[in-house]
């Protein structure tokens, strides 16, 4: 996929994620559906922080060639997860030693603005990266050495992928699909 795909294709993951915050009441937002799994709102949280400091920066790393090296390799997860542009259909669990605190809920208006900032900064990174040749790679832990367009498509699946996720938590809140 090219970068102004990958683009397109966040933004529609981004506009269904901002229609359905308005579907939650502060209640449901807050919520978890046991001590194991986050709620709606901590879901939230992650995407967007996720998104803007740890998927975006990798990909401003890469094209300012920072906090990373010239050339690497993904490993066999890597190559697995641009293959089939997916992370696997299953309920990912974070290794311990990779977890970091638990998302905090903010409230749900915020989200919309984060959402919209998302947006507008992958508009900005899917302009450069088809500049950049792709050899400058930073390490991501459970895939191996990615350079910016792979970050830039991680995001994107990223966010396809915690979809499935809403679907479980909405699930249990009883959220009526659309």
């Amino acid at each position: 996929m090219q970068a102004n795909e990958i683009q397109s294709a966040l933004e529609k993951s981004v506009e269904y994620y901002k229609k359905s915050l308005l579907e939650y009441s502060p209640e449901q937002f807050v919520t978890k559906p046991n001590d194991e799994e986050w709620s709606i709102g901590q879901m939230y949280e992650h995407v967007c922080m996720s998104a803007l400091y740890f998927f975006y920066k990798r990909v401003t790393y890469c094209l300012e060639q920072r906090k990373g090296q010239i050339g690497g390799d993904k490993n066999i997860y890597g190559e697995k997860q641009f293959k089939y542009n997916s992370f696997p259909p299953t309920k990912l669990k974070i290794p311990d030693a990779l977890k970091g605190p638990e998302p905090v809920a903010q409230e749900q208006h915020i989200y919309l603005n984060l959402l919209d900032q998302i947006v507008a900064e992958g508009k900005i990174l899917a302009e450069r990266i088809p500049l950049d040749t792709g050899e400058y790679k930073c390490l991501q832990p459970a895939f191996g050495w990615l350079d910016a367009h792979e970050w830039f498509w991680l995001n994107e699946q990223h966010f396809r992928h915690h979809l499935l996720q809403k679907a479980r938590i909405d699930t249990f809140l009883d959220i009526a699909k659309n």
